[in-house]
């Protein structure tokens, strides 16, 4: 069986912006990273995180919301 990933707010929900499966967790950070990347996001909004579909149909957080991108000094 395939994993199925999907990427969560910092509420724990899933994100509202980028609500769709993805079939790696790779595939879920870099759609996350450029869409992070093309929106001026609020500190709060850069906080995304990654569940991962159980066996069982459950999802289970794989990876804790946390800051993708950092600013770079000019």
């Amino acid at each position: 069986m395939d994993r199925m990933y999907r990427l969560i707010d910092a509420c724990f929900e899933p994100h509202q912006q980028l609500d769709d499966c993805y079939g790696s967790l790779d595939e879920a950070i870099t759609d996350a990273v450029t869409w992070l990347d093309q929106i001026c996001a609020e500190p709060q909004q850069q906080l995304i995180g990654v569940e991962v579909c159980a066996a069982n149909g459950d999802w289970r957080t794989c990876r804790l919301p946390t800051q993708l991108l950092c600013n770079l000094r000019s």
